[in-house]
């Protein structure tokens, strides 16, 4: 008498094979997806995204070995991004496991405006970024990296901190960018300025402030299994 068995984890789970520092090009690094799988006799081996059955190809690799089904997206893009099943086969029946993966790269939903300011006073610039996984954040003023994390905090405001500040996402799947003119005005300029006509002064004024803090938001992504 013969007897068939199939089990296959509950799970499937996601692991990046490289890890090291972003890059700014669009296309990115492989992702792997693997589901551990035993079963006598051996298993047949499926992986779909969504509803479409995945073959190998030069953009698949798909293995299963030693009860590890493997399946390799040598190089993956934010339109990968959507629910992948394996299913495995044999005499007992055919199980499936799915995880949704969501391959997002940065966006910024709120950008920097121009402002200006007097000197001495705070100014808080704001920014929202979305991406997944979450991306790294670099300031920027004329081009020269400032600060690499979330946040900026000048202490007080002087007029050598006056020009383009950009706020740039990045993470394996693309990056984006926000800039804005920070003017910081001595008494002088604003002297000048108020006798200027209202419509030319331009630039959003903002008084009574003590110091300058400049951050951004992530919008984190949840996967749902």
């Amino acid at each position: 008498m013969s007897h068939s068995r199939l089990i296959c984890s509950e799970t499937i789970s996601y692991q990046d094979l490289h890890k090291h520092q972003p890059t700014f090009s669009f296309s990115c690094e492989s992702v792997t997806l693997e589901c551990h799988i035993s079963g006598h006799p051996q298993p047949t081996v499926t992986w779909y995204r969504e509803d479409y059955k995945i073959e190998s190809s030069m953009d698949f690799q798909i293995t299963f070995k030693a009860g590890l089904a493997r399946l390799v997206i040598r190089e993956a893009f934010a339109e990968d991004s959507g629910r992948f099943t394996c299913t495995a086969t044999n005499k007992a029946g055919s199980v499936s496991t799915s995880s949704k993966e969501d391959l997002v790269r940065p966006h910024f939903v709120e950008r920097l405006k121009n402002v200006s300011v007097r000197e001495g006073s705070r100014l808080e610039m704001a920014v929202k970024a979305t991406g997944n996984p979450n991306p790294d954040i670099v300031w920027l003023k004329n081009s020269d990296i400032i600060f690499g994390y979330c946040s900026l905090d000048y202490g007080v405001a002087y007029s050598r901190d006056s020009g383009v500040i950009t706020c740039r996402a990045t993470n394996k799947y693309g990056t984006d960018h926000t800039s804005a003119t920070l003017i910081v005005k001595d008494e002088k300029s604003l002297v000048e300025e108020s006798q200027l006509p209202e419509g030319r002064r331009g630039l959003q004024r903002i008084e009574e402030l003590e110091r300058m803090f400049l951050h951004c938001i992530y919008i984190h992504f949840l996967s749902l299994i």
